[in-house]
């Protein structure tokens, strides 16, 4: 359900919540670990900035850090940026006037399973998912 844009995006929170410590991270090692060419990981990065997810450290130690604590950071947060189904209801027959006035072949079937996609990813905070010890296998 996720484009890879929103997997690179989920990739580099996670990395640099498990690797940040007291440093930053850089961006070429995030890149390394989550097989993302650099270039457009430092979009995706830009963007999570952009939208509070990350803060981006500049100078000689500079990298990249969780902008607040894991428990404040929702899945939401990391993935609607990316998602261009999390912002609206994209139809997947492509109706641009998908709804209930105008609903596709599947819109009552499909409506409830990302109404519930939706809650968990609104309700569940990276600092739920993760543990650093537990990371490992990412």
């Amino acid at each position: 359900m996720l484009s890879r844009t929103g997997e690179y995006a989920l990739r580099a929170v996670v990395f640099i919540f498990r690797h940040s410590g007291d440093q930053p991270v850089l961006a070429k090692d995030v890149a390394t670990q989550a097989q993302v060419p650099l270039k457009y990981l430092q979009k995706v990065l830009r963007q999570l900035v952009h939208n509070g997810v990350l803060r981006s450290v500049r100078g000689r130690n500079g990298g990249y850090v969780l902008a607040q604590t894991p428990q404040q950071i929702h899945l939401w947060d990391v993935l609607a940026p990316f998602e261009p189904s999390l912002r609206g209801s994209a139809c997947p027959f492509g109706n641009p006037q998908c709804g209930q006035a105008n609903p596709c072949p599947i819109h009552n079937r499909w409506e409830p399973i990302v109404a519930t996609y939706r809650y968990f990813l609104k309700t569940t905070t990276l600092g739920d998912l993760t543990e650093k010890e537990r990371l490992t296998h990412l």
